[in-house]
């Protein structure tokens, strides 16, 4: 079965789709220059379009230009493309192994005679070199995706598996029925128009959802930001407080509270500036964070007072955590300016049952906080019933 597509309207397509996305990608790198995968997505996209371009001119018989460094550009497209996804799940890049292929198959293109005067030999290795290139991105997606579950993640590895799938088979059909080239001045088969149509489906569709991909993880970065403190990585209030709410009233049993204040941060700050107040800081979040159980909740609520919240926890287990993180940070050797800087921090612990709110535990925690703090901080005290310190 024959069917008549002009390849070189195809070609010219694709080479005007990929040269929008390389500009795109180009211009979203210029704007993040961190993000390696924009660079490499910009590159992958603009080699492939030049390549779409000079194969729109390429005729049947092999010509080193509009063929072999045409195909050779495609793949090297396909292979930076990989790399692309290794960048975008921060995974070492191989340039190296991505530039392996397409340069094997230039200079055999160019050196090998078989490779000039067979089409189907020329196809055979065209085909099977993409064919790796678009597995392996397909696989770097795929193997993230416990990790990370981006919406548009699935359907992106699949599709590269897919044409991956395509290739792979087209080289088994050229195998079984090859290719002549006074087949191909006429009319192409269908199975090659089938292919070539697929590929030029995935010029099109892949850039896309490669960048959909990327706008995913930037939305997931942009949300944690906006709930994470910049400086400690934990909970801001906003996301502890909605946390807690949440979490409280899944939980049937006993919880605590824990208030932590670091002790005269102010000082620090005056002393060694707010790069030494920051580390400080940082470090006391990593203390606190290493004590608790897996499945407390911590965030960070103002400038120096961090809290706890730990279901399932009795007043006996609460009281032991204060002290635990009391003397943890307590035993912390902090080095500012060059000299050992004591650091201390005042816990306030309140406890309830699951009769007690999650803002009558807080309040009672941070009662319990201040009540340390009056007297002379740097100590643990656990809220008691009738407890109601004067704050003038």
């Amino acid at each position: 079965m024959m069917v008549d597509v002009n390849f070189s309207t195809l070609a010219i397509g694709a080479f005007a789709v990929l040269a929008v996305f390389a500009l795109l990608y180009a211009r979203h790198w210029r704007q993040e220059p961190k993000r390696n995968e924009f660079a490499l997505l910009a590159a992958a996209s603009g080699l492939a379009s030049v390549g779409a371009l000079l194969s729109a001119f390429s005729q049947v018989r092999f010509d080193l230009v509009t063929v072999g460094l045409a195909q050779t550009l495609l793949l090297l497209g396909a292979a930076l493309a990989w790399q692309a996804m290794r960048a975008f799940d921060h995974r070492a890049l191989d340039f190296k192994l991505a530039a392996a292929g397409p340069l094997a198959y230039f200079l055999l293109s160019a050196s090998v005679p078989l490779l000039q005067e067979n089409v189907t030999a020329r196809f055979l290795a065209a085909a099977v070199v993409g064919a790796i290139y678009t597995g392996l991105a397909a696989w770097e997606l795929k193997a993230s995706e416990r990790e990370e579950r981006l919406s548009n993640r699935p359907f992106t590895y699949r599709w590269f598996a897919a044409l991956s799938a395509v290739l792979l088979i087209a080289s088994l059909l050229a195998y079984v029925w090859p290719l002549t080239s006074g087949e191909l001045a006429t009319t192409a088969p269908f199975w090659l128009t089938v292919v070539l149509l697929a590929v030029f489906v995935h010029a099109v569709i892949a850039p896309l959802f490669l960048f959909l991909l990327v706008r995913d993880r930037l939305l997931v970065e942009h949300r944690w930001a906006a709930a994470t403190d910049t400086l400690t990585g934990l909970a801001n209030r906003f996301t502890f407080l909605d946390m807690l709410q949440t979490l409280s009233t899944k939980v049937r049993g006993e919880g605590a509270f824990l208030y932590v204040d670091v002790d005269q941060v102010k000082r620090i700050n005056d002393r060694f500036g707010h790069s030494g107040g920051d580390e400080v800081l940082k470090t006391c979040a990593e203390l606190i964070l290493r004590e608790l159980p897996e499945h407390a909740l911590l965030g960070r609520l103002a400038g120096a007072e961090f809290a706890a919240y730990v279901p399932f926890c009795k007043v006996e287990e609460a009281e032991k955590l204060g002290h635990i993180i009391h003397d943890s940070v307590e035993q912390q050797m902090f080095f500012l300016g060059g000299e050992l800087v004591p650091v201390t921090v005042s816990v306030g612990v309140a406890h309830g049952a699951m009769q007690v709110t999650a803002d009558e535990l807080l309040k009672r925690a941070d009662a319990a906080l201040h009540t340390a703090k009056v007297n002379g901080r740097n100590s643990v005290v656990v809220w008691t019933d009738g407890q109601r310190p004067s704050y003038a």
